[in-house]
């Protein structure tokens, strides 16, 4: 009984980290998460472009792969666009589009 729970515990811890590939990534992937938490927070367009600026800097920064990259710049388009359409055309200029078609380079954990 214990046994199974304590599998199962793994396998979703797992599978919160891109499969275990490249642990350091994930505290990265939990930072952006951290970022988006407050963009989506912000109430005026100076503090949206506050908080843009450092998810730009931390997603420019993260140990993730392109794909990863990309859903995370999708996130935080969605959370801003409304309040800062500079900061939504600041986010889509960041996009590695060039790079997505070589995805399986690079390491890190996924994101939804």
């Amino acid at each position: 009984m214990f046994r199974g729970v304590g599998l199962a515990l793994v396998v979703l811890v797992l599978a919160g980290c891109g499969g275990g590939s490249k642990k350091e990534a994930c505290p990265a992937v939990l930072k952006l998460d951290r970022d988006l938490v407050a963009m989506r927070a912000a109430t005026t367009e100076a503090a949206a472009s506050r908080l843009t600026d450092r998810f730009l800097h931390d997603v420019d920064t993260a140990p993730i792969n392109n794909l990863t990259r990309n859903r995370m710049i999708d996130h935080a388009a969605a959370a801003v666009s409304a309040l800062c359409p500079q900061c939504f055309q600041a986010l889509e200029a960041d996009r590695p589009i060039p790079a997505i078609a070589q995805a399986g380079a690079g390491a890190g954990c996924s994101a939804s």
